[in-house]
């Protein structure tokens, strides 16, 4: 219901007292509390950014482009989501390491027989060595792995950014529905005032009066319903701040946008799908896990390959003097090795196996992710068209036309040619067109994001 049915109220009221009832004050109407959360038209200008806003501020308004860099910023799901490439960076140090050599000393033999043998002490390196180009190839599925994780986080973020946005268009929209609330039962409120003069000056029955009261205070439940709707949808955008969201818990906020401003938008389906195929981050992450599953296969293969080891050693033998034996010098002996696995491990294929199956699997996959973006991306512009035509059903006609049907039965009401209940029912039409209106313009403006979360890319602002 618009502003212009107060004005439209005020007339009848003249109207109906004629004079002399005109000057009979009408009772204000009940206060609203507005919760945290709910619109201020009084709320001091604050930068766009809430980072940016005072700490000791009562007040803070959010804009779209500043609540968004807030939840990047601290979104704690989103910190965890970072903690994933930090884990795979550091797989490709692991990756590189090197077998580590082996140090083999102490003492080889001691004669418990003391029949003269001398006594001898060791020392042995072996070194294994990897001849398959194993190193190499961990390394690569390292590196896959990690560019894979950074294209899982950029798909993390975009549908962050798009809850985020869904999020806040849910407090603009219940902000609408509470700001229509509150006219809604402030006009129910100036019209049983004109019914109580209308009453007092015998013109209605007590039965009419008691009438327009009832749907006053329905009014005023359902203004207090939409005020814990702007509530709840406020605390649930301010969660997704993650770890700066306790601060802006404890304080009064508005969050700043216009559902009503969307701009239509055309697109070319064809070239939004081109363009998605080639700049979604979660159909990057799943070609290179191709690449990475391909990599994992040469790694198998060069697992396959055995390992040597290269040994070197030395031997010192203590000189012997004790009788009967003759008595021998000290001396140092030198010697190599090399140590090659008997492979039997090698009659099984398991690994390798496996390696071709996940490759099998990450192509598939990759595949059906094609399909699945494509689909995704015709399906928001679709849904985004028919919200939009749903807007330009109501902007079109359908809110003029309800506001004038209430008008006209409000005319005739005053002159004795309608009656309360046609009144209400004119009224709660009025009032369900707007609220369908605002259905739609949250609807349509869901669907752009989905548009913009189908294609990869942003350009929304409320």
């Amino acid at each position: 219901m618009s502003r212009s049915l107060s004005i439209r109220i005020a007339f009848a009221v003249a109207w109906v007292s004629r004079g002399a009832l005109a000057q009979t004050p009408a009772p204000p109407p009940a206060p609203t509390t507005i919760p945290s959360g709910a619109p201020a038209a009084a709320s001091p200008a604050i930068p766009p950014a809430p980072e940016d806003a005072s700490a000791n501020a009562r007040v803070a308004r959010f804009h779209m482009s500043g609540y968004l860099r807030a939840v990047v910023d601290g979104n704690l799901d989103l910190l965890a989501q970072r903690a994933n490439v930090s884990i795979a960076e550091a797989q490709i140090d692991v990756a590189r390491i090197f077998p580590d050599p082996s140090v083999t000393a102490g003492l080889y033999q001691y004669d418990l027989t003391r029949e003269g043998n001398p006594t001898a002490s060791v020392v042995a390196l072996n070194v294994p060595l990897q001849i398959g180009g194993q190193r190499g190839a961990r390394i690569d599925v390292a590196e896959a792995s990690y560019t894979a994780a950074q294209s899982d986080l950029q798909d993390f973020m975009r549908q962050l950014r798009a809850n985020a946005a869904g999020a806040f268009v849910d407090v603009l929209h219940a902000e609408l529905v509470l700001d229509r609330r509150e006219q809604t039962a402030e006009d129910l409120e100036k019209l049983v005032n004109v019914n109580e003069q209308r009453y007092r000056v015998g013109d209605v029955g007590e039965a009419l009066l008691l009438q327009s009261r009832v749907e006053a205070r329905q009014s005023r439940a359902e203004v207090i319903d939409a005020q814990g709707g702007v509530t709840s949808t406020s605390f649930t955008a301010i969660a997704l701040l993650g770890k700066s969201a306790p601060p802006w818990m404890q304080r009064e906020l508005t969050f700043d946008g216009d559902l009503k401003a969307i701009a239509d938008k055309t697109f070319d389906v064809p070239a939004l799908v081109s363009r998605a195929l080639a700049e979604r981050p979660d159909l990057r992450a799943a070609r290179q896990r191709v690449s990475q599953a391909e990599r994992q296969i040469d790694l198998a293969k060069a697992n396959r390959v055995i390992d040597i080891g290269v040994g070197a050693s030395w031997q010192h033998n203590f000189a012997v003097s004790q009788n009967p034996a003759p008595g021998l010098p000290s001396s140092d002996f030198l010697g190599a090795a090399l140590t090659f696995p008997i492979p039997f491990s090698r009659l099984y294929h398991g690994e390798l196996n496996a390696a071709y199956a996940q490759d099998s699997q990450a192509t598939v996959l990759e595949k059906g992710a094609e399909v699945q973006v494509e689909a995704e991306v015709r399906a928001a512009v679709a849904r985004y068209q028919a919200a939009n035509a749903r807007v330009h059903l109501y902007t079109g006609g359908m809110l003029a036309d309800a506001d004038k049907v209430l008008e006209k039965t409000l005319y005739n009401y005053t002159r004795g040619g309608a009656t309360l209940v046609e009144v209400l029912v004119a009224q709660r039409t009025d009032n369900d067109v707007y609220l369908a209106y605002y259905d739609a313009l949250s609807d349509a403006a869901h669907a752009l994001i989905a548009v913009e979360e189908s294609v990869g890319f942003w350009d929304v602002n409320f």
